[in-house]
């Protein structure tokens, strides 16, 4: 489904959307943690740096990605860069914006390549987003703010799968494909509640793949089967772990059963009441297609009802790709877990296609 937005308001600078698309009377209510965490980010008088820690330590706790919170806290040997852009940044228009986001993009992609970086946040931190709701003006945000960052892929259209490329030397410089996400207050309590956070709207990236390598280049894991291992043990304990807050509205996401044709890899250990004895390691369900950069369904509407009953359901979203197992290039998985080798001239080029999403098996299988 897309979203008829006014033209107008593409061609509009971002402080001029958010002017646009604010409701600066409202005070909506996102839950004691993002209201704590929202205390400090909105605070005039606090630092970027504080702000960012605040942010940081909000994702630690109450971000359901492991990958996430494991990250906010340096763990594990992964690595997050952050720029940070405020209502000042906002002010200075779109070009300012886009310098300031691209300048921290090569840099974040420079300590990839030497693996000392894997994930990447862009926070617009404005007040006034937060009285953005799931509406035709919050997707128009979205798409914007996208924009700045995938100036490869601009314009950039809701209900399609982007992906980033993150280089990383291996005896020879590689890419690997990394996913990319957009979080946003007003997810609080809607079939998006996954990806709420505190402060604005947050861009998130990361490659569990290029992760996974890195640890084997510094010695953190002895062999690509223990990294691989490592991260879908990450990926299965996201998954059902971003529960909107009150019995007994489910989860935005939650573990298929294994089939008979599924193969598990081996016994990763005791895991969280969460994932069934049963789980599949092939594939998952969620509301939304949580691979989506701007999955349009629940960005203009979050409401669910607690038995589901008008839900879409996305019931063949991959786990698969996690693995040590190498594809063609024309496959969906290349450059996941094994990198595409590249020429140092390349680092900062991205060149994977995007995909528009299907709610149907993929058809590369």
């Amino acid at each position: 489904m897309l979203v008829e937005c006014p033209e107008a308001s593409l061609s509009m600078p971002l402080h001029a959307l958010i002017d646009a698309s604010s409701n600066p009377g409202s005070a909506p209510d996102f839950g004691s943690d993002i209201d704590a965490a929202n205390a400090v980010l909105l605070d005039a008088d606090k630092t970027r740096e504080e702000k960012c820690r605040a942010l940081l330590a909000w994702i630690a706790r109450h971000q359901p990605c492991l990958f996430g919170r494991l990250g906010s806290r340096g763990l594990h040997g992964i690595g997050i860069n952050v720029c940070w852009l405020d209502h000042e940044d906002i002010a200075k228009g779109d070009l300012h914006l886009q310098h300031k986001i691209q300048g921290a993009r090569r840099e974040w992609k420079r300590q990839a390549a030497a693996g000392k970086a894997h994930g990447f946040l862009i926070m617009f931190n404005d007040a006034r987003l937060l009285t953005v709701k799931p509406s035709a003006a919050l997707v128009a945000l979205c798409e914007k703010i996208a924009d700045l960052y995938l100036i490869e892929h601009a314009p950039v259209e809701p209900d399609v799968i982007y992906t980033e490329a993150i280089p990383l030397e291996l005896g020879e410089l590689t890419l690997f494909k990394a996913g990319i996400n957009i979080f946003y207050p007003t997810a609080h309590r809607t079939r998006h509640h996954d990806r709420r956070c505190p402060g604005g709207l947050l861009i998130s990236v990361n490659s569990p793949g290029h992760w996974a390598n890195s640890l084997v280049k510094h010695g953190l894991a002895p062999t690509l089967t223990e990294a691989v291992d490592r991260a879908m043990d990450n990926a299965l304990r996201s998954i059902g772990n971003g529960g909107m807050g009150s019995a007994p509205t489910p989860t935005c996401t939650w573990h298929n059963r294994q089939s008979d044709t599924d193969e598990k890899r081996r016994n990763l250990g005791k895991m969280p009441f969460y994932i069934p004895k049963d789980h599949s390691q092939r594939d998952y369900t969620a509301l939304y297609h949580t691979d989506v950069l701007i999955p349009t369904d629940v960005t203009l509407d979050g409401e669910v009802d607690p038995e589901l009953s008008g839900a879409e359901q996305w019931k063949h979203l991959i786990l698969d790709y996690i693995t040590e197992e190498r594809f063609p290039t024309t496959h969906v998985n290349y450059a996941l877990f094994h990198g595409h080798p590249i020429p140092p001239e390349a680092m900062f080029h991205n060149p994977w296609p995007p995909r528009r999403a299907s709610n149907s098996p993929l058809a590369e299988y």
